[in-house]
């Protein structure tokens, strides 16, 4: 059985009145490819950056390896760990899409 890389339960998130997430549920084990389909406004990109942090949830939990990253302070040390690529990136010209890639890992290690 594969270690759980990052769980997901519960997951909200509003916006005022508007709820774009709903008690979302779900688990990436060590090794899975997972790919998140839906409609355009489904809230992809929203789940997407409240699991990297870059929008606060309204509730639920974030466990990574083991641990809820919502009820810690080391957010730096998580974001290290989980990276994320844009829907509408920006790449640096002077560099390939691979260096695009790396640099933020190579500049937050």
């Amino acid at each position: 059985m594969s270690e759980k890389i990052i769980e997901v339960k519960g997951l909200k998130k509003s916006f005022g009145e508007n709820e774009v997430l709903k008690d979302i549920n779900f688990s990436v084990n060590h090794g899975d490819v997972t790919c998140i389909i839906g409609s355009s406004g489904s809230g992809k990109s929203t789940m997407l950056r409240c699991i990297n942090l870059l929008e606060e949830p309204t509730g639920g939990e974030i466990i990574y390896k083991g641990k809820n990253i919502l009820e810690t302070k080391k957010i730096a040390a998580y974001r290290s760990k989980v990276e994320m690529v844009f829907q509408s990136f920006n790449l640096f010209e002077n560099m390939t899409v691979l260096k695009n890639c790396m640099v933020g890992q190579r500049k937050v290690l």
